[in-house]
């Protein structure tokens, strides 16, 4: 076992093609250097390589596994011979270029844990879902990182606002605007909140699709820009109009009240009147805003995400005819608390959830780590007492271990009390998921193994029943 483990850890850098071999990386001779930012995410490092390169700066990146906190793609500036120098260096990038929140970084300390820098290939996802495709007009830049991304979708033939769904799946409008004011008059709600790692920066955008026969006023994003500016008393209200060069040709305001500071929002709609779009940011950047609204809707969208893709890319493409997709939400923990927080900070996941009419509520669960020691690790953590319990009905991917856990429920089919499946939890070198019923779900063991073998977690991963 040790042998593997120094094996993992021998040091080996490999320049990809974004990194030009003329740049000096750090090493024992030069061990200073400056850290920019960490990932997860592999396409989040290729965008921040790209951002720091059209500054004129010479990034380059390493790949580091460490024991507890698993693995993590650094960006790296310079190499220096001396702390003095390596400091220098900081103060002067940060004097010229506007970068916050660098770090030094010792070559000594990191080099037994840095292993070889391979991009991550992410097929292009299958999914195609009704209840996805307002959530890929959601915009992409290659500046800002997707922190989340949900959608409720309001069928007509599914009563969503006395599901408990709806309940699990907030939204954070701008001030003034509440589910209340677009739930009746909605078929689809989305919403997306992108960080820039550099500038720290965040924005929140809305996209919701009304239904064709709404009770809203014949100037939608009118109305809701007075709805901002009438849901406090404000000594600076300002509302002015805006039109936007994004592919649906929206138009609309912006608009300016003072809670605390200025504070900016803009709001669009659609030629038709029937999409409309807001927006925030946390520092009030009114032109970052309207450039996000410019990207709504165009060619490179949300689904160029790569960490949102890839959990996607493992979901069954099967529904079956008296199945809807709901609800979906994808998000970035940043867990700041506990041993284990160095390690879940930057983790991806989402839950899908999915109403039958015969069967009730099943949900998609999957939490993406990008390292297979690092799953190891959690899965066993989490669910030691189960995987030991021989009480437990244990299912094998491939060979890594899986359970179903039970819960003392009525079965609807009998009416009668006894065990019933509640979830099927599995994991892979990259994932660990869950199958389950949600509250009054009635999908059987049987049924929750199918949906498993469904799953595309790489040919490797054939499900066996122990």
């Amino acid at each position: 076992m040790k042998q593997i483990k120094l094996l993992t850890y021998i040091f080996l850098f490999i320049s990809l093609g974004f990194t030009s071999c003329a740049v000096e990386q750090f090493s024992e001779e030069k061990p200073f250097s400056i850290k920019v930012a960490s990932f997860r995410e592999f396409d989040e490092l290729e965008n921040t390589i790209d951002r720091l390169e059209d500054l004129g700066l010479e990034p380059y990146a390493i790949t580091q596994v460490h024991e507890d906190y698993g693995k993590w793609h650094h960006i790296l500036l310079a190499s220096e011979l001396s702390l003095e120098d390596v400091l220098a260096k900081k103060m002067n990038i940060e004097d010229t270029y506007g970068l916050n929140n660098l770090e030094v970084q010792n070559y000594n300390k990191v080099a037994s844990e840095m292993i070889p820098l391979e991009e991550d290939q992410v097929d292009n996802f299958p999914v195609t879902w009704t209840a996805l495709d307002l959530l890929s007009q959601l915009p992409y830049s290659k500046n800002f990182v997707l922190k989340s991304a949900k959608s409720l979708h309001y069928y007509e033939d599914i009563n969503v606002r006395s599901n408990t769904i709806s309940r699990n799946v907030s939204f954070d409008f701008p001030r003034g605007i509440s589910i209340k004011d677009l739930q009746k008059n909605a078929e689809e709600i989305v919403e997306g909140k992108f960080k820039d790692p550099l500038s720290r920066k965040e924005l929140t955008v809305h996209i919701v699709k009304l239904k064709e026969k709404n009770k809203l006023d014949k100037e939608p994003a009118k109305q809701f820009a007075e709805k901002i500016l009438d849901s406090r008393r404000y000594n600076v209200k300002k509302m002015s109009e805006f039109k936007s060069e994004n592919n649906w040709g929206m138009t609309g305001y912006e608009v300016t009240v003072n809670p605390k500071g200025l504070k900016s929002y803009v709001v669009q709609q659609s030629a038709s009147g029937l999409i409309l779009a807001f927006v925030q940011c946390n520092e009030n950047d009114l032109n970052l805003m309207k450039h996000f609204v410019n990207l709504i809707g165009d060619e490179k969208s949300i689904d160029s995400y790569n960490s949102m893709k890839r959990l996607l890319g493992a979901f069954p493409d099967i529904m079956m005819t008296t199945e809807r997709l709901v609800a979906f939400d994808f998000f970035t923990k940043e867990s700041l608390r506990g041993r284990n927080a160095m390690m879940e900070l930057g983790e991806t996941g989402l839950q899908c959830y999915f109403e039958n009419s015969e069967k009730g509520t099943l949900v998609y669960q999957l939490e993406n780590f990008n390292d297979q020691s690092t799953i190891d690790k959690l899965f066993k953590s989490r669910y030691e007492s189960y995987l030991k319990d021989k009480t437990v009905d244990k299912v094998l991917l491939g060979n890594r271990d899986a359970f179903i856990y039970k819960v003392r429920r009525r079965d609807p089919s009998t009416r009668k009390m006894g065990m019933m499946a509640e979830s099927l939890i599995f994991q892979n070198d990259k994932e660990i998921g869950k199958i389950s019923n949600f509250k009054k779900g009635t999908y059987q063991e049987e049924e929750l193994i199918q949906i498993l073998s469904n799953f595309r977690l790489g040919d490797e991963y054939q499900l066996n029943r122990l």
